[in-house]
């Protein structure tokens, strides 16, 4: 069975990620664990006040998140009737990568989905930058960012945009390789480099990852890096019809450049499809 970490900040986007896990795992059995983090700045809230009065409004803030996760168990129990999944909600009172590592610790995790973009009222509370900040530091599963107003069908395309200077292993390939047996996707090999011919390391390393892809249908692209990494990646998207972009989360290759500030703004969260992060 496969098990799935949703992350809610009870926001339209949030919804919509949830709805694109469902879609994703619509034919297989599935455990969906739906966890909100609620941590209030105490500070910034309520300056010098008492210790009562912040009990009082974090024993308020555990109440509204436990009543939205129920009502989100009650929707889907009414209107999600896919025998397949089965749910479980989970409220914490803490922030979210302290929370992801100690749930993943006592449950081994699939894949962890999210919106690319939070929309509650108070920045405290959970989403804001989050989506970068787990995508950065959390690396024990691949997670799935979904942008705020994607609709998802079907999985035909996945590009995966490399510049091949970094050597691959089965294990990262694993979850991939996975979900496009599953859906019968084709894989989308998009080189982005500034220097089209490649040395000898990258060689190996492309022909590393060929073989990886052998058991999928396997497309190659290649453009020289004229505009930014966004404009290409976005480019090749619409150019080949994609339906998700994968990557691996490498230091100094570009996803790292990608969530980066300040281009994370103007990148991380302006994907056209969903972004799928494998770790390193």
């Amino acid at each position: 069975m496969n098990k799935i970490l949703v992350l809610t900040d009870f926001s339209d986007n949030a919804w919509n990620a949830l709805f694109t896990g469902l879609k994703l795992y619509e034919k297989t059995d599935t455990q969906f664990f739906i966890l909100n983090c609620f941590e209030p700045k105490f500070d910034s809230l309520l300056g010098d006040k008492s210790k009562e009065r912040l009990a009082i409004i974090y024993e308020s803030l555990s109440k509204n998140s436990r009543k939205q996760l129920a009502d989100i168990e009650t929707y889907l129990s009414k209107n999600h009737l896919n025998r397949k999944h089965q749910f479980k909600m989970i409220s914490v009172g803490e922030d979210i990568l302290s929370a992801l590592e100690a749930f993943t610790q006592e449950n081994p995790i699939d894949l962890v989905i999210m919106g690319a973009r939070g929309t509650t009222r108070s920045r405290e509370i959970f989403m804001g930058s989050n989506t970068v900040k787990v995508i950065r530091k959390f690396r024990k599963c691949p997670i799935l960012a979904v942008p705020e107003d994607h609709d998802f069908k079907l999985l035909d395309r996945i590009l995966f945009p490399t510049d091949f200077s970094h050597s691959y292993r089965q294990t990262q390939m694993s979850y991939l390789l996975k979900l496009t047996e599953h859906w019968g996707s084709e894989i989308h090999l998009f080189q982005v480099t500034q220097e089209i011919e490649l040395t000898k390391d990258q060689l190996k390393n492309k022909q590393e990852l060929e073989q990886y892809f052998s058991p999928v249908k396997l497309h190659h692209h290649c453009t020289e890096l004229k505009v930014n990494i966004k404009k290409a990646i976005n480019q090749a998207v619409k150019s080949i019809k994609a339906d998700m972009i994968a990557m691996i989360y490498y230091s100094h290759t570009i996803l790292e450049k990608i969530t980066r500030e300040p281009v994370v703004k103007k990148m991380a969260f302006n994907s056209p499809v969903p972004l799928l992060v494998l770790p390193e």
